[in-house]
């Protein structure tokens, strides 16, 4: 029986870390008024995520993305009190996949010149 490779071990703490990063970021969410914190979070957890595990990046972006409608129906079903009323709409969910995109293919592009030039 051969042991996890490290590359997959490192996916498992990725999908891991990118889950708490997204229900985190919705919970911010529905503290906030501004978008533009919620959107910098999408960005700033994404560029984290595609450092550190830039292969196929867009899992990591997804998650984050989805941790927001998550956090959204959790809200909604607990009756938690939150900064705005919860409006859940799939395009506020596209959007929010496009930004966390942005950012985790960012993060994949610094690493990847970052391991050319070293």
């Amino acid at each position: 029986m051969n042991p996890p490779s490290l590359n997959s071990r490192l996916n498992v703490v990725c999908t891991a870390v990118a889950v708490v990063i997204g229900l985190g970021i919705g919970w911010l969410d529905l503290q906030v008024t501004e978008v533009t914190v919620t959107i910098l979070a999408l960005l700033l957890g994404g560029l984290f995520l595609g450092l550190l595990q830039p292969t196929a990046a867009w899992r990591w972006a997804l998650l984050l993305a989805l941790g927001i409608p998550v956090m959204e129906v959790v809200a909604r079903a607990l009756k938690l009190p939150t900064a705005e009323p919860i409006v859940l709409d799939p395009r506020i969910t596209l959007v929010v996949f496009g930004f966390a995109l942005v950012g985790c293919y960012v993060g994949a592009e610094i690493r990847r010149r970052a391991s050319v030039r070293g």
